[in-house]
């Protein structure tokens, strides 16, 4: 798979920016365009008007993005994502945009209950809005999700996810992607991990419901690529066991190399970001 083009489709909170930073170590920064995750429309739409003499020459492409920016390459490419169970994504963003003072948000989420957040924000069910790629309004996470919304994610993780990973079950999603793309996961360290929140059993149990019924299609998708998660590790479970051990050695950098390894990642972010943004 060195010869695709890695399509990183990043559903928000799901342990993406761990991941990005260990792409940016794997693959030449200046070689990947990275949708803002600050400025994520405008960095999309961005994307979408590059020419495709340049879109020729990435090897990642990775973002807070609809499903659909394959159709603008000239070569071969796949995706790959990381799904999170809806409940834990949706507490996870409201503490974070609770808690994080440069959030686009804070202001208006001060004062505002997790089950007020839950029942007003635009952004449900946004895994399976993202999965399907369907056409719609600008605001690509804003809409309402259909039945046809559920299948076309569906249809689209079948045809074109070499991998749809899972967040509670992260260590086992990057070992499968080592042994799928020959990554070397020399190190690994958590990024942007919300410190600020209850564990989801903290949470009454009437508000995880309300939360559900209104992520119900992310439910659905996230329930569905469950069992192809699973299957893809039983395939693999030679390998995977034996990328287990490293992936848990490239934790093992103790205090002062994982303060250097977290500089160093800074940098070939704000490489990588820089170059996307030229």
């Amino acid at each position: 798979m060195a010869s695709q083009t890695l399509l990183y489709l990043h559903l928000p909170k799901s342990g993406g920016t761990t991941l990005n930073r260990l792409i940016e170590w794997e693959y030449s920064p200046l070689r990947i365009y990275s949708v803002d995750p600050s400025f994520f429309r405008w960095s999309w739409y961005r994307l979408l008007r590059q020419p495709e003499r340049r879109l020729g020459r990435l090897q990642v492409v990775k973002g807070h993005m609809p499903f659909g920016i394959h159709r603008r390459l000239p070569q071969p490419s796949t995706y790959i994502t990381v799904l999170r169970d809806p409940v834990e994504r949706i507490i996870s963003e409201y503490y974070f945009a609770l808690h994080y003072r440069l959030h686009p948000q804070y202001k208006r989420m001060q004062g505002m209950s997790l089950e007020e957040y839950a029942t007003t924000t635009p952004h449900h069910n946004l895994q399976c809005k993202l999965l399907a790629g369907l056409p719609g309004p600008r605001d690509f996470l804003a809409g309402d999700c259909t039945e046809a919304t559920l299948e076309a994610a569906k249809a689209n993780l079948a045809a074109h996810f070499t991998l749809a990973g899972v967040t509670e079950r992260f260590d086992e999603t990057l070992a499968l992607i080592k042994v799928l793309f020959g990554w070397k996961l020399a190190h690994y360290s958590s990024f942007n991990v919300t410190p600020i929140r209850p564990d989801k059993e903290a949470v009454p149990e009437a508000v995880q419901r309300v939360i559900a019924e209104r992520n119900s299609f992310d439910e659905a998708i996230y329930r569905h690529a469950l069992p192809l998660f699973e299957r893809q590790l039983e395939e693999n479970r030679a390998a995977v066991d034996a990328a287990m051990q490293e992936v848990s050695r490239a934790r093992r950098l103790g205090v002062v190399g994982n303060a250097a390894y977290q500089a160093a990642s800074s940098f070939r972010k704000a490489v990588s970001r820089v170059r996307s943004m030229i």
